[in-house]
């Protein structure tokens, strides 16, 4: 994979940060810094290629500095750095911004809750977020460990998009102050026109492709609206995953995490009021929090045995017993609806996406707007969407059509307009060969006038020539 392309991909990142890095990588990619410029215009990012790479870029393939030292150790709490931008995988971006990939974290994680010193987990994050890939496993990674240990996370900085993603898949989230940056819940795609660059260093570029999504938004070419319609509909769909794994780990309802997935970013207390954390603490509090929640879980384990309990004070048994009961029963009661509105919110919006994918899938061109209005009322199937768009193509192309044709003959343009060429003459009898010439220069005509298709002119211009028409569909010449 090329430079351009990784960048191309989507990200869930702050925007300012995200405009740093293209603006580096692209500068780079121009030649307007010297020195890498030639080798990342090329330089592969996948480390299986490293060992054919040349010496000069053997940088990008350098393991994360997160390997050799996956996470310290704190009052047997283990504090795994979450900082700078996020990547899947170590490589140019993590060295230039002093970033983590997101399998290195995995692994001090999973590193952590094996190493039994390790009694509690903190997220140490400082983050504008990062790419797309990557960040859904390792959110889903936390998330499932819950139980094992306690997992806090905590910011003195920034915790924003990916690393929000990240984040809230922790048992509880807490900030430093009133001065943290939280949220920029979202996601962003970028298309990159590199046709003219391609240009300049003497490159033409001939994709030949198969299918027709194969390469729709190529970066060798200006980006067609078709191109952007399918760009805008896969972050639609990241995006709605984003807010539905926001949702899942922080125990709210969708339309709760949505109101706070706008893109902003909320200061201090801010983050608070709107539910994306769950106080503000110092550092080393954090640490007090994560040893004291290891202690009463300790506590749970090396506690009396029930027998023992029921020996010893037989009415705190009855008591322990009744209120076991009665939490047993809320709680399962609780996990009944919350499952059911798992199951709910998980079915509406895979039904919502295909119904999208279904009406989207209907476009005829020219008619994005219809399709756009039908997405957006929320209930419009495919089928009946493609009923809409033929109905409207009919009448679009039978007014296009009396725009030219005033009792079968093609119109006159208006005062000061350049005349269409007037229709053929029956004056005199023409061969079949006469007859498709003049046919063509009158399809022609009216095609420069009216724009559309050549096969859309030439049946208007056989409409309006029937004595030509008659000519042209005879017998041979």
């Amino acid at each position: 994979m090329k430079l351009l392309d990784f960048i191309s991909r989507p990200w869930a990142i702050v925007p300012a940060k995200l405009a740093e890095i293209r603006t580096v990588c692209l500068a780079q990619l121009r030649g307007e810094q010297t020195g890498l410029a030639e080798m990342l215009r090329h330089a592969p990012l996948d480390p299986a290629s490293a060992e054919t790479a040349p010496a000069a870029v053997s940088f990008l393939f350098a393991e994360d500095p997160q390997a050799a030292e996956p996470y310290q150790l704190i009052d047997g709490v283990a504090v795994i750095p979450i900082k700078g931008p996020l990547t899947k995988e170590a490589g140019l971006i993590s060295w230039l911004f002093s970033g983590r990939s997101m399998r290195g974290i995995a692994a001090a994680f999973e590193a952590a809750l094996a190493d039994p010193a390790a009694r509690a987990i903190v997220l140490d994050v400082d983050s504008p977020g990062g790419t797309v890939d990557g960040t859904a496993e390792l959110a889903a990674l936390i998330f499932a460990s819950r139980g094992v240990k306690p997992i806090l996370a905590h910011t003195d900085g920034m915790i924003a998009s990916a690393a929000y993603w990240i984040a809230s898949a922790a048992d509880a989230i807490y900030i430093s102050g009133d001065t943290v940056d939280v949220g920029s819940i979202g996601v962003v795609a970028t298309h990159i026109d590199y046709s003219k660059a391609d240009e300049r260093y003497g490159e033409k570029w001939t994709e030949i492709t198969a299918g027709r999504y194969k390469r729709i938004a190529s970066s060798h070419r200006p980006l067609t609206e078709e191109g952007a319609g399918w760009l805008q509909g896969q972050v639609d769909y990241l995006y709605a995953v984003f807010v539905d794994a926001v949702a899942r780990h922080r125990g709210i309802d969708t339309e709760e995490a949505l109101a706070m997935a706008d893109g902003k970013i909320y200061i201090g207390r801010q983050a608070m009021e709107a539910g994306l954390v769950d106080g503000i603490e110092a550092f080393p509090d954090i640490i007090d929090l994560a040893v004291s929640a290891a202690q009463r879980i300790t506590a749970k384990e090396d506690g009396m045995t029930l027998d023992e309990l029921k020996s010893k004070h037989p009415e705190l048994y009855q008591a322990v017993i009744a209120e076991g009961k009665a939490a047993a029963d809320a709680e399962a009661e609780n996990r009944g609806r919350q499952a059911g509105l798992a199951d709910g919110r998980t079915e509406g919006a895979a039904a919502e996406r295909q119904r999208i994918a279904d009406v989207r899938g209907q476009l005829i061109p020219g008619h994005e707007a219809l399709i756009e209005e039908m997405v957006a009322d929320g209930h419009t199937s495919g089928p009946e969407a493609a009923v809409k768009v033929l109905a409207a193509e009919k009448e679009k192309r039978a007014q296009a059509l009396g725009d030219y044709l005033v009792d079968g003959q093609l119109k006159v343009l208006a005062a000061g307009a350049e005349p269409p060429v007037a229709p053929a003459k029956d004056a005199a009898p023409k061969t079949k060969t006469e007859a498709g010439a003049e046919l063509d220069r009158l399809a022609k005509q009216i095609q420069k006038e009216k724009g559309g298709s050549y096969g859309d002119a030439m049946n208007q211009a056989l409409a309006a020539n029937p004595a030509l028409a008659k000519v042209y569909n005879g017998r041979e010449d």
